[in-house]
């Protein structure tokens, strides 16, 4: 009888320690599952974008769809297309502005009367860097009969007290051409040459 007694209090007491082994096996294995959701992100915020894709077209040398560093401005994306051409009107650009994943960058052209404009601006420009005299002088013309003091100063090798001769010469009898400029003091062949194409009457 002893015997059976001790037989089922081992049995039961052999029961509670594997309830006991599988609870505690239970709720160490939801801890980890739960600490390893926690650790492991989303996998749409593990994959963050770093570059869109932006069509450039318009006044630009290589007009095309680009892929570009996210948060690149549009000055960047043109200096990808090889930059504006010469009919851009760079007036209407927002270089600043954030291009956006599919966005579109146009940059507009140039009418044809303010195209025209900007080449003989440009023209003129070359012109006066390659005239030594012009370059010296900035492109300026000079009326002889009109001019004031400062204005006359602006001429190559005119200073306060020579621009003030050539006032006091006109007023006497005026200029009837601009080779005449030579009968003012201080005003030789040499200092004429320089001055020549920047004078009118």
């Amino acid at each position: 009888m002893e015997k059976r007694t001790l037989q089922k209090v081992g049995l039961l007491c052999a029961s509670v320690a594997l309830c006991s082994a599988a609870s505690w096996w239970s709720g160490n294995e939801g801890e980890s599952r739960e600490a390893r959701q926690v650790a492991e992100p989303p996998a749409a915020a593990a994959v963050e974008e770093v570059s869109v894709t932006v069509c450039v077209s318009g006044a630009v040398k290589q007009p095309g769809v680009y892929q570009i560093p996210k948060g690149s401005r549009a000055q960047q994306v043109i200096e990808l297309a090889g930059g504006v051409t010469e009919e851009a009107d760079m007036d209407k650009v927002n270089l600043a502005q954030l291009c956006k994943d599919g966005g579109h960058i146009k940059v507009p052209r140039l009418s044809q009367a303010r195209l025209k404009k900007k080449l003989q601006k440009k023209t003129e420009t070359v012109q006066r860097t390659e005239d030594p005299a012009a370059s010296e002088t900035g492109g300026i013309l000079v009326h002889l009969n009109s001019a004031t003091e400062a204005e006359l100063e602006q001429l190559p090798g005119i200073g306060q007290a020579t621009a003030r001769q050539i006032v006091l010469f006109r007023n006497r009898r005026g200029f009837r051409s601009i080779e005449e400029i030579m009968q003012v003091p201080g005003i030789g062949p040499a200092k004429f040459a320089k001055m020549r194409d920047c004078l009118t009457l």
